[in-house]
């Protein structure tokens, strides 16, 4: 059936950021059909018989797109406090990822999507970088499904680290293969990505058969680069040349890979970013917590490359919320920069949306309210608790600056209300919570027997 929302203040970051402050939607079988005025939607959609909803005082906006989490790590919140990367992934992160098993995937899967869904998240990319025994990715696209959210599914891999996760190329890509053969289909909801876990996990041998696999079978490809200065450590150790170089060598570099963080970025790999187009996620609330630093957005963004945002894992953020991404992503650039205009709402709103659809390939499908895309849209609902009313400003500024999760009503996936009047409709909110407690207990107790 047809389906029309009718006067809801609606911004489309469509390309000439139109908002329509009395506007409708129409949409059926999760696709838009028609966007613009009121009135004139309610004409068509009273013509062919469309469910109408009255979204007085409300703001409509594409559903948020996270480019970079990890959504097992919901059972780790807290797990390594304090810590810098290189001390938190070995004694907290590395752990982890050896006592993982399907049923804390489950639970932590199923709470991570909760918390994205309840942000305004409606595409994932979720890098899923340990696999210490078989099947875990179709547990996590399984969960996703059920719940009906959209997933890029990064499926990681490395060759150095603990035994117990190291895996070789036929394995790998054997699972590659299996997950697309299961999950994907032509505009269906489900992409499956390459996930390489950083320069410093992979040797040069698996790099390469990355970018072999990669380019045979136009899979794209994600991968922690540049977080710190260990890309460059490891790298002049290793083969004693920069780690940007031994990279381009490996022709490794390109528009298909998805660089997560990027913040230790000097003028060389910025040059060779623009050169080969690679797309970034930025992960500002990670990056803080972990004192990396703050990836130089400006910068990137000035080279006309193309910069998503990610939250990165609830082990090196505490929570999975794009809202609170947002603000502290524009708040850090201007810190930085000490310059207001360093990061605007309407780009920190864009850069959540289509800037994040463009980096997971998915602009044409996702990323902006337009005839023809997704019915994948949340409305915001100005009048919440802790929400700053009036919205005296602009509505990215509302959204950005002055939201909370209270304040996301109703979060619409393919034309699927998976969250309706601040309610839960793809899952058992209170039973999936619980089921998370017992797994994080199980899963600690399981990293020391």
């Amino acid at each position: 059936m047809k389906t029309a929302y009718l006067h809801v203040h609606i911004v489309t970051v469509d390309a000439d950021d139109r908002e329509f402050p009395d506007g409708g939607l129409l949409y059926e079988d999760g696709r838009i059909l028609a966007v613009g005025e009121s009135a004139d939607i309610e004409t068509l959609a009273q013509a062919q018989g469309a469910d109408c909803r009255d979204g007085q005082g409300k703001f409509l906006f594409p559903g948020l797109v996270n480019t970079h989490t990890h959504l097992y790590q919901e059972l780790t919140k807290g797990l390594g406090s304090d810590l810098s990367l290189e001390e938190w992934f070995p004694t907290a992160m590395a752990p982890v990822g050896a006592a993982l098993r399907p049923r804390h995937m489950e639970a932590g899967v199923a709470l991570g999507l909760v918390e994205a869904i309840r942000s305004g998240v409606t595409t994932v990319a979720d890098y899923m970088q340990h696999q210490p025994v078989p099947g875990l990715g179709r547990v996590e696209l399984d969960i996703a499904a059920q719940m009906g959210v959209r997933m890029v599914y990064g499926r990681g891999y490395r060759d150095i680290g603990r035994r117990e996760v190291i895996e070789g190329p036929d394995q790998i890509f054997a699972d590659v293969e299996d997950l697309k053969s299961r999950y994907e289909v032509p505009g269906g909801m489900v992409t499956v990505w390459l996930a390489p876990a950083a320069s410093w996990g992979v040797t040069e041998d698996l790099l390469r058969e990355t970018r072999r696999y990669a380019d045979a079978t136009h899979t794209p490809i994600m991968m922690h680069l540049f977080e710190t200065g260990s890309d460059e450590s490891g790298s002049q150790k290793r083969f004693g040349k920069p780690a940007i170089q031994w990279l381009e060598e490996n022709r490794f570099l390109g528009p298909d890979l998805l660089a997560v963080h990027s913040v230790a970025l000097g003028e060389k790999e910025l040059e060779r970013y623009e050169a080969n187009q690679v797309m970034v996620s930025y992960d500002p609330v990670s990056n803080m917590y972990l004192a990396s630093g703050a990836a130089p957005i400006r910068a990137l963004k000035d080279r006309g490359l193309t910069v998503g945002l990610g939250t990165d894992g609830a082990g090196s953020n505490n929570n999975n919320n794009m809202l609170e991404a947002m603000k502290s992503g524009a708040l850090l650039q201007k810190v930085i920069a000490r310059d207001p205009q360093a990061m605007t709402a309407q780009e920190m709103l864009r850069m959540a949306t289509i800037d994040g659809a463009r980096a997971l390939g998915l602009a044409d499908t996702i990323g902006s309210i337009e005839p023809g895309k997704a019915a994948d849209f949340f409305l915001f609902d100005p009048m919440a608790s802790a929400v700053a009313c009036p919205v005296c400003g602009s509505a990215a500024a509302a959204l950005v600056y002055a939201s909370d999760c209270r304040a996301v009503d109703t979060v619409v996936i393919a034309g699927r209300a998976v969250l309706e009047g601040g309610v839960l409709t793809c899952g058992d909110e209170k039973a999936i919570l619980r089921r998370a407690a017992d797994m994080a207990a199980d899963l600690m107790a399981a990293m020391h027997p």
